[in-house]
């Protein structure tokens, strides 16, 4: 056995110091890309073609093109690994940009880092400039008085609006990248169009051979562009008194799913078919199922992954939640999210923390905001724009589709001490669902807390 690093990531910086010392066409991906496209037709081994990938960086590069575009491999791209640097940009492009779930992102956070200083202008907002400004300034002024009332930064973010900066650290690879820059630039948003470019730019220049459908057309727009698109008819209403932190309601859920985890469990153990797993396991009593489960995840720990075949358990959730805890859900990216845009008639999620004369400066604040979004939308219906002059706080409906194993890595996180606790009540209530659809193979669920406690 031989292992080989073949190569890493490392900052510009070190690669602009390599460049004074050797060709500037050898600093790309693209021959790593091109070498490992040659394995499954060539004898000589992975060292031998990355060399020779390395001395003739233009054949590599045509190779490339062969290969991932004319012939169709497009995996060969996902070699190509980049991370990137996403400055000052508004809390809603993040929303946009970890939609692609085939990416790591690690983000600037509001429940540790203080902000609300400075905001983006989207450019469609020009016209309302001067009413934007005056929320943002109204929505700081609050914020910093929050936070220096001793209330949490995590709740005190409530009441800032998405057009708050941020920055982001992104690690993708080529292949990620293409589809990223394509539906950026399908978006409504300005913002998120500019992105695309500045993507586009950045890698095209490092990669050519591996970048090359990013030009959107009307499915794409109509695709990635929906689901930030109110109705016309929307009408502002007043839901300044509610106070429900959201609701959760199952959709769907894999039928007898104890049966199903426990049958597909014994059929890999066993090697017997699924359909003989399932008739045996229908026929165990309650206590024989978890004394299998048991037996499954035996020397299991809190930081285990659940056995795969948790996989073939199915939830479908509808969610109404607040954008804040949005923020928490989205990053769960092995998994389906549907989300729409924030709805002021869902209501707004106040914190617990805020009360008297703070809530009354707080609803005020959200009343201004709404009004802004409302008056926005007259002029112009059906803009994704209008949702920049929302708050944290404001709400979404989303559709969310999980199997049972990645539901154990939501409930260890979201369910744990130190989670967000708008997060960490939606997932205790979600958790009780899940007992009773799956009593026997959710019995491992909890927070990380909870656990190391037992």
């Amino acid at each position: 056995m031989k292992v080989t690093v073949a190569g890493y990531n490392i900052d510009t910086e070190t690669l602009d110091e390599m460049r004074r010392h050797c060709s500037s066409d050898v600093m790309t991906p693209e021959t790593l890309s091109a070498a490992y496209a040659r394995i499954s037709r060539s004898p000589d081994t992975a060292e031998v073609l990355r060399q020779a990938a390395r001395k003739n960086v233009e054949k590599a590069r045509k190779s490339n093109n062969n290969i991932v575009f004319e012939m169709g491999h497009s995996s060969i791209a996902e070699h190509a690994v980049f991370n990137m640097d996403i400055e000052n940009v508004s809390r809603y492009l993040l929303e946009e940009i970890q939609r692609h779930r085939l990416a790591s992102y690690t983000e600037k956070s509001q429940r540790y880092v203080k902000v609300g200083k400075d905001f983006y202008f989207p450019q469609e907002w020009e016209e309302f400039r001067e009413k934007l400004s005056e929320l943002h300034t109204l929505s700081s002024l609050l914020y910093h008085e929050l936070v220096d009332s001793g209330i949490p930064t995590e709740d005190a973010r409530y009441y800032l609006p998405l057009t708050v900066t941020t920055q982001l650290g992104m690690t993708l690879n080529a292949r990620s990248a293409e589809h990223m820059i394509l539906t950026l630039g399908a978006s409504p948003l300005a913002e998120a169009r500019e992105l695309s470019s500045l993507l586009h730019e950045k890698i095209k220049s490092i990669t050519p051979s591996l970048i090359r459908y990013v030009k959107p057309d009307e499915y794409h727009r109509r695709t990635w562009g929906r689901g930030l698109l109110r109705p016309s008819s929307f009408s502002g209403q007043d839901y300044r008194e509610q106070t429900f932190i959201g609701s959760i309601r199952k959709v769907y859920s894999t039928p007898d799913m104890d049966s199903m985890i426990l049958g597909a469990c014994l059929s890999r153990i066993s090697g017997e078919s699924i359909f003989k797993s399932l008739d045996i396991i229908k026929n165990y009593t309650d206590e024989k199922k978890k004394q299998f489960f048991s037996e499954i995840i035996e020397g299991a720990d809190l930081h285990d992954k659940m056995p795969h075949e948790f996989e073939h358990g199915v939830f479908t959730w509808e969610l109404v939640l607040s954008a804040a805890a949005f923020a928490q859900l989205k990053r769960h990216r092995i998994s389906t999210v549907s989300h729409v845009f924030l709805d002021p008639s869902l209501g707004f999620t106040h914190p617990v923390t805020v009360t008297g004369k703070l809530l009354e400066k707080a609803k005020n604040t959200v009343i201004e905001s709404e009004k802004l979004f409302s008056e926005f939308l007259e002029r112009y219906p059906e803009s994704a724009p209008a949702s920049y002059a929302l708050l944290s706080g404001n709400r979404r409906r989303v559709l969310w589709t999980l199997n049972l194993r990645e539901y154990y890595h939501f409930s260890r996180l979201r369910e744990d001490e130190h989670a967000q606790w708008d997060i960490r009540q939606i997932a205790k209530l979600m958790t009780e669902e899940v007992r009773k659809t799956a009593p026997v193979c959710s019995g491992f669920l909890g927070g990380k807390s909870e656990l190391a406690e037992k």
